[in-house]
């Protein structure tokens, strides 16, 4: 197995891997790269189009027996796997314990796409989000969707973006599987959804908000959670169909939106669970 090695931190695929630590080359190149085996493996076991793959190789060491699969299998081609000398992949890496190897990608237009008029079925489940600035928030939410059941996640335009390496590792492979839409005018694609059928909940503290153990949950209704520090503006609260609260322990000022985003999830899935028990 013939694999190319490079030593030099000026080699040009260093400095273009490197570029795309910046959300602007990921969207000019259609690419997004990750560090670590774990997401490596989720990539391979899903549809991810792999472009590259580059591994840290000290002297007498052996290709990772991950790689070795994936060429045997047809997943990467020999061509694309570069190996790499250690001060090479400290720059390359952006963690503080890496494993060894950096993948590249090309972005899913199938699962991270901006919206294009079509809505969501109307039993699907799905969960909205608006101005989630903070990677790491944003793909704890996109984990917790995957695990619990939710078949989209709606994001406004202003949310971090997905293809974040700090995104991608708190997603945990879930950004790979969990379509996701990026909406312009939130406020107006609520409003579609609520004439479509559903009913939307804000997520925010108001005179008339009501206790989210209360409601009578019916499949399909949904839930919007805000930004981390400001919560929902006002213009998406006003769209939905009513307010709603996360009741809280006297003195907690309030939840992390990742922490509140997966107590709506369940109760979304849990909603739609009891309305097939009935039948």
């Amino acid at each position: 197995m013939e694999i190319q090695f490079v030593s030099s931190r000026q080699n040009p695929l260093v400095k273009f891997v490197c570029g795309l630590a910046d959300k602007k080359k990921r969207a000019e190149y259609g690419l997004f790269r990750f560090d670590g085996i774990k997401l490596l493996g989720e990539a391979l076991s899903s549809d991810v189009k792999i472009k590259n793959v580059i591994f840290r190789q000290s002297e007498g060491e052996d290709v990772p027996s991950i790689i070795k699969g994936a060429l045997a299998t047809g997943r990467i081609d020999e061509e694309n796997v570069v190996a790499v000398s250690e001060s090479v992949f400290e720059k390359l890496s952006e963690e503080k314990s890496p494993e060894g190897i950096i993948t590249v990608a090309y972005k899913q237009d199938s699962l991270h796409c901006l919206w294009g008029g079509e809505m969501p079925p109307r039993d699907s489940r799905i969960l909205i989000a608006e101005s989630l600035r903070d990677p790491g928030n944003l793909g704890t939410v996109l984990r917790s969707c995957y695990a619990l059941g939710i078949d989209t996640l709606v994001i406004s335009d202003d949310c971090a973006d997905i293809y974040n390496p700090k995104t991608l590792r708190a997603a945990m492979g879930a950004a790979f599987k969990l379509p996701t839409v990026s909406v312009s005018d939130l406020p107006s694609y609520i409003k579609l959804l609520r004439d479509g059928g559903r009913r939307v909940f804000a997520t925010a503290l108001k005179e008339k908000s009501e206790d989210i153990g209360t409601l009578c949950l019916k499949a399909g209704d949904c839930f919007v959670i805000g930004n981390e520090g400001h919560g929902l503006t006002d213009a998406a609260i006003d769209a939905c169909t009513a307010p709603v609260i996360i009741p809280m322990r006297e003195g907690a000022e309030s939840l992390n939106a990742s922490a509140a985003a997966a107590i709506c999830i369940w109760e979304t899935v849990r909603a739609r669970r009891e309305v097939y028990h009935e039948r």
